[in-house]
């Protein structure tokens, strides 16, 4: 009897050592499974989003408005002007909302510099206008390889005194 028992228990002992070999084989299948999907989602992610070269243009998005500003001109009048952004399509609004003090900053430096005379002139107004955008383009800094997060300008209101 304690040959029959002994070859059952040597029985059990076999059963469970061929049973965790399968037991791990499986863990590592579903681990190699996730991480491959993982993989896959990253690198479908990177790699299908459109990326831009220097000079190419970048379809547009939505346009935000910052709020009205009243600035000194160089020569002693004020500006009070309300300036809208047209963004691109691969601008990162979380990026934008953050950088409103700079686009602020950016258009009080570029009317503070004017004067009066300058600004009554449609060629001085396009003039601020370019500078502006210029300065957006440059604090935005580039995504995807496109530089032009913010596409254009607009004055939607301007009154000079």
């Amino acid at each position: 009897m304690t040959a029959v028992t002994q070859a059952r228990a040597g029985g059990a002992k076999g059963d469970e050592a061929e049973e965790t070999p399968k037991k791990s084989k499986k863990k590592l299948i579903i681990i190699a499974v996730v991480v491959l999907l993982l993989v896959a989602y990253i690198g479908k992610k990177e790699f299908l989003k459109p990326h831009y070269t220097a000079g190419q243009k970048v379809p547009s998005g939505v346009i935000t408005a910052l709020d009205q500003l009243t600035i000194n001109l160089s020569d002693g009048h004020m500006v009070q002007v309300t300036v809208a952004l047209q963004l691109s399509k691969v601008a990162v609004p979380k990026t934008i909302t953050s950088d409103v003090p700079r686009f602020e900053d950016a258009i009080t430096t570029v009317f503070g510099e004017d004067t009066y005379p300058q600004l009554l002139k449609p060629a001085g107004r396009v003039a601020a206008k370019a500078q502006i955008l210029q300065l957006c383009q440059k604090i935005t800094g580039m995504v995807d390889g496109a530089a032009q997060q913010v596409t254009a300008v607009y004055f939607t209101g301007l009154v000079i005194q």
